[in-house]
């Protein structure tokens, strides 16, 4: 789909395509593990292939298949990073500010890098505007300030992009279950659909909401468990449904919490 992001779900992990420019489409390709495979002996390229193959089967969708297989041998060197979540840390040093990427990462999934990055820019400036920068102990208020007022934003955005990855790559029946119940929360539109994407946009810096959402959508995860109306989890006797349902949504804090409390750590 034109200018806009689309991710497929059933590779070896997550791909995620954007456009670039209009002749130029960027593909974003989780490979998930410690290690990643080597490009020397033609693993990595042979995974990639499976994963592109999977997410974009040729009966399905063949023009999309064949673009697929065709930029992958015809590229010369396939650009790989490592995925990390480092949560963002006070500084104290004279003349230097970390920013962005360079102050915090977190999962490339929902390209949140810019949109954080961006945002402390904003904040910074504004709070810049009324001090004197030449004032290194302004400066330092200035930098307190800018702390705090960056992390409900950093938090909603950094906590999502993790939250996200850990649902679209559904490495266990449960997490498919929450990714089940994800997609179905979203497509309830309204509210259920346009605070979530100000949450993936920057425009909603609520944690608060943020968990309201995310348990929402466990609670229904639960809810199609124990009802037996799921596709990614189904079966069993309703005592076990039970069980499962609420051991799911005891991976849901699992996934959340622990992230949280990393990123409100001073």
């Amino acid at each position: 789909m034109p200018h806009n992001g689309n991710v497929m779900l059933d590779g070896v992990g997550p791909v995620l395509l954007y456009q670039m420019s209009e002749r130029e489409t960027r593909v974003l390709a989780d490979i998930p593990g410690p290690f990643l495979p080597s490009e020397s002996n033609g693993q990595l390229r042979e995974t990639l292939r499976t994963s592109l193959s999977r997410a974009a089967p040729k009966h399905l969708y063949p023009a999309l298949h064949a673009a697929l297989m065709r930029a992958l041998d015809d590229s010369r060197r396939i650009r790989c990073i490592g995925s990390k979540f480092i949560p963002a840390t006070a500084n104290n040093i004279d003349g230097a500010v970390w920013i962005g990427d360079a102050l915090n990462v977190r999962h490339p999934l929902t390209g949140g890098g810019m949109t954080v990055g961006l945002w402390d820019v904003v904040i910074l400036t504004d709070l810049l505007r009324t001090h004197d920068a030449a004032n290194s102990q302004q400066v330092q208020r200035v930098k307190a300030q800018w702390q705090w007022r960056r992390r409900p934003r950093a938090l909603v955005v950094n906590v999502l992009s993790v939250a996200l990855h850990a649902l679209f790559a559904a490495e266990t029946k449960e997490l498919g279950l929450l990714r089940e119940a994800c997609f179905e929360y979203l497509a309830k539109g309204s509210h259920y659909t346009m605070q979530p994407s100000g949450f993936l946009s920057g425009l909603l810096p609520s944690p608060m909401l943020l968990i309201f959402h995310f348990f929402s959508v466990a609670f229904l995860a639960v809810y199609l468990r124990v009802s037996d109306e799921s596709v990614a989890y189904s079966g069993g006797s309703l005592f076990y449904r039970v069980y499962s349902a609420f051991y799911t949504l005891y991976i849901a804090a699992t996934v959340i919490l622990p992230v949280i409390w990393r990123e409100l750590q001073p």
